[in-house]
């Protein structure tokens, strides 16, 4: 009976420790975040900046978020651009932790052509995480086009995640591009299908 007790009441504090530890991760991110935004915020000098920048890199390299922590913060991002300065911390955090579940709500931001600020970062994840549920974001991501992006960088990032994705259809897509009006991106998508 004694030892029944004992191990039963291990197990509970086992399960609570875990609990605790989980809901405390969920906040690790958002406080890491929060943290870096102040000290950049405060920063004096490119310098100092550089060095904040470094000491964040390490830090998630040290102990990266996990993908659940990455995720709710990147949700939180998308329902409120405006009021999420950080989001280009977590879009960091995500690279030390690549997962392809962060492949919807990735999408989710890149459809929203006015989450600009994001696209070239997102494109790029999702370059890395080839997964095919992000070629119909991709495709509409080609579209887009803004006067300060004269390069077209994010409908050309987009035709090189389209090619590492790799897909009939993605291929489909590139093919398509090729008919583009705008040379950058009929050529790229062409140098691509070349090296198909």
């Amino acid at each position: 009976m004694t030892v029944f007790f004992w191990v039963t009441a291990l197990m509970e504090l086992l399960f609570l420790t875990k609990i605790s530890l989980i809901l405390t991760g969920y906040k690790m991110l958002s406080n890491t975040v929060e943290k870096y935004l102040k000290l950049f915020k405060d920063s004096p000098n490119y310098r100092e900046t550089d060095r904040i920048a470094d000491e964040m890199k390490k830090e998630f390299d040290t102990s990266p978020p996990s993908v659940s922590e990455v995720i709710q913060e990147l949700e939180k991002y998308a329902s409120n651009p405006e009021d999420y300065p950080g989001a280009s911390f977590v879009m960091m955090a995500a690279w030390r932790n690549l997962s392809k579940d962060y492949t919807p709500i990735l999408c989710q931001i890149l459809n929203d052509e006015s989450n600009n600020g994001l696209h070239e970062s997102v494109i790029e994840l999702l370059d890395v995480l080839r997964d095919e549920r992000a070629i119909p974001a991709l495709s509409k991501a080609l579209t887009y086009r803004w006067s300060y992006d004269e390069w077209l960088n994010v409908p050309r990032k987009s035709l090189l995640a389209l090619a590492e994705i790799g897909t009939p259809e993605a291929k489909m897509i590139i093919e398509s591009a090729t008919q583009s009006l705008e040379e950058l991106i009929s050529e790229d998508a062409n140098l691509i299908l070349d090296n198909w």
